[in-house]
């Protein structure tokens, strides 16, 4: 509670960039929220999700990503496990996307301070970077379901055992980065 005190007080001296950044954190993790969403959410869910999607935006180096980000993945699976719905290819990719820009913008924010000045470029290389993950994603997920008709892979178990298996290569790659002189 005293570092989220702290980052209300500097938002005082806040610049453009890590404004923007913080922004996107907080887009990203209210759509992400709403559209993991059951579809009979009541309305007053929304200001729930509001008040979830800033804390990540006001602390973006602290666990505060991490619980939005399972917040979202627990309404996935309740929406999906639960009610039963069937998913759609764009809710998914949706989804997925901004989980994915809600990591890497709060990871960018953890490192910027409220009053940085900050070189279009670095922003422009983030969002190029984002926005190149994002592409190829959606294109091998579409390539995907396209060639593989009879898998289902929005099953939560299919894309369990993807997902496993996406982060154990990452984490060999970034074992193998690690120790290299």
């Amino acid at each position: 509670m005293k570092q989220l005190m702290q980052q209300v007080r500097e938002l005082g001296r806040v610049t453009g960039a890590p404004l923007l950044v913080r922004g996107t954190v907080f887009l990203a993790a209210f759509a992400g929220l709403l559209l993991a969403a059951p579809s009979g959410m009541p309305s007053q869910a929304l200001l729930g999700f509001f008040v979830l999607a800033v804390y990540p935006a006001l602390l973006p180096g602290g666990a505060a990503p991490l619980v939005v980000m399972l917040a979202t993945i627990c309404l996935w699976l309740a929406d999906t496990l639960l009610f039963l719905a069937q998913p759609s290819l764009g809710r998914l990719l949706g989804t997925a996307a901004a989980l994915y820009l809600l990591h890497s913008g709060a990871a960018l924010a953890a490192v910027l301070p409220y009053d940085a000045i900050v070189d279009n470029q670095v922003l422009l290389r983030w969002a190029g970077r984002a926005a190149l993950v994002l592409a190829a994603t959606g294109v091998l997920t579409l390539l995907l379901v396209n060639v593989l008709p009879g898998l289902y892979i929005t099953t939560p178990t299919v894309a369990l055992v993807i997902g496993l298996a996406v982060v154990a290569g990452a984490v060999a790659l970034l074992t193998r980065l690690g120790r290299r002189p």
